[in-house]
């Protein structure tokens, strides 16, 4: 099943929040806002903590999720072998995966202009400043989201591949 594993990978990466791909501007975003909530006063340096180690956690189900489900030990006892679904099953999956893709490259073009309508039809008060774009230099999300990335691959990459997941699903390799 190659062009799944292929399809839900992206979407994995993007789950994780890997550069050029929506999830990453997502992640970014919260980061930002985790970063400058002051909320529980003395205690402000937690917002940020707990944020990095949910994105940490995002990036570890995402490549745990792939590499079960499409890397892991073969399944076994199936009624039917596992096979690549009809195109027409793949589309939304596809059309998906696309967006995630085209919005993480070309964010200020792809939702500008859904996000100011949005934020005017809810949003009484004066609307936050919105700066979409792919890079926006080095600073402190950027490394939260370093750390997530980093953080999370061995930890995962070490995990032993769930017995019961991976026992009844269907392997890419195969």
């Amino acid at each position: 099943m190659p062009m799944t594993a292929a399809l839900a990978g992206l979407a994995a990466a993007s789950m994780a929040g890997v550069p050029l791909l929506n999830g990453f501007l997502s992640k970014e975003m919260m980061l930002t806002e985790a970063l400058g909530s002051g909320i529980l006063g003395g205690l402000a340096w937690l917002i940020p903590v707990l944020a990095t180690l949910g994105s940490v956690l995002s990036v570890a189900y995402s490549l745990r999720y792939v590499r079960n489900v499409f890397f892991g030990p073969p399944a076994t006892d199936l009624p039917k072998t596992p096979h690549e679904a009809p195109f027409m099953m793949r589309l939304p999956m596809l059309l998906l995966v696309a967006l995630c893709v085209l919005i993480g490259l070309l964010p200020a073009l792809m939702v500008t202009g859904i996000l100011e309508a949005a934020g005017q039809a809810t949003i009484l008060a004066p609307r936050p400043e919105l700066h979409l774009a792919i890079w926006h230099g080095f600073n402190l999300p950027l490394l939260m989201s370093a750390i997530a990335l980093a953080g999370a691959s061995p930890s995962t990459a070490c995990a032993a591949p769930c017995s019961a997941s991976s026992a009844s699903s269907p392997s890419a390799t195969r």
